[in-house]
C-alpha cells in the first residue's frame, strides 16, 4: 500500500464515523496534515503519550514524553524518535475521538500514564484495548498507600483493563515521579 493509499484508507475511516461527515474540505485538511505534520511517523519512531491534561496530572505525561524522546536519542540508534502528547500534532479533525483513533493507528508507541479514571483517558484506555492496539501499548499506572486511595482513584473497569494489561506484562506501577521515570527507562530500554 503506498502512502496515498494509506492516508486514502484513513480518510475513509474517518468519513464512516457516525456524526462526521467529512467535508471535501475537511479531507483536503486532512491530507495536507498527514502529509506536512503527520509525516512525522514515516521516519521516526513514534510514541504517543496518554493519560490526564489536568493541571496537577499533565506535568508527569510532559516528563514522560521529554524521557522518551532523550533516552531514544541517547541510545545512539540511527532512527529518529517523536514522543508527543496529542496536542502537539496538528488538529486533523474538529472531532477529538477522529484524531485520536487517526494517531493511534500510526503510533508505533502508544504509552498510558494513569493516575485514575476519571477523564477522557478512561475512554481512550478501553479504546486502546482493541487487539490491534494492545501489543503496542504499555500501561503506566500510579499505585496509592492504601486499598481505599487505590480504589478511590480507579472505578472497577479502569482496574479490570489494568489487570488484564499486568497479565501480559505491559502494566507498570509506580507512586512518585521518579518511579514513573524509571519504570519507562526500563519499559522502553533497548533489546
Amino acid at each position: 500500500m503506498t502512502n496515498d493509499d494509506a492516508t486514502r484508507a484513513v480518510i475513509d475511516k474517518l468519513g464512516d464515523q457516525p456524526g462526521e461527515t467529512l467535508t471535501p474540505e475537511r479531507v483536503e485538511a486532512i491530507q495536507t496534515a498527514m502529509h506536512e505534520d503527520l509525516g512525522r511517523f514515516i521516519n521516526n519512531t513514534s510514541y504517543f503519550v496518554l493519560g490526564s491534561y489536568d493541571e496537577e496530572e499533565r506535568p508527569r505525561l510532559k516528563a514522560v514524553r521529554d524521557q522518551l524522546a532523550s533516552d531514544a536519542a541517547a541510545s545512539n540508534s540511527d532512527d529518529g524518535v517523536d514522543a508527543f502528547l496529542m496536542d502537539d500534532i496538528l488538529d486533523v479533525s474538529e472531532f477529538f475521538t477522529s484524531k485520536f483513533k487517526l494517531l493511534v493507528s500510526y503510533a508505533d508507541h502508544i504509552v498510558g500514564v494513569y493516575e485514575h479514571s476519571q477523564g477522557g483517558h478512561a475512554w481512550e484506555a478501553g479504546y486502546i484495548d482493541q487487539p490491534n492496539y494492545r501489543d503496542r501499548t504499555r500501561a503506566f499506572y500510579r499505585t496509592y498507600e492504601t486499598e481505599e486511595e487505590q480504589y478511590a482513584a480507579y472505578d472497577g473497569m479502569f482496574a479490570h483493563y489494568l489487570l488484564s494489561m499486568e497479565r501480559v506484562d505491559r502494566a507498570y506501577k509506580w507512586t512518585t515521579p521518579e518511579e514513573l521515570r524509571d519504570c519507562v527507562a526500563d519499559a522502553y530500554a533497548p533489546d
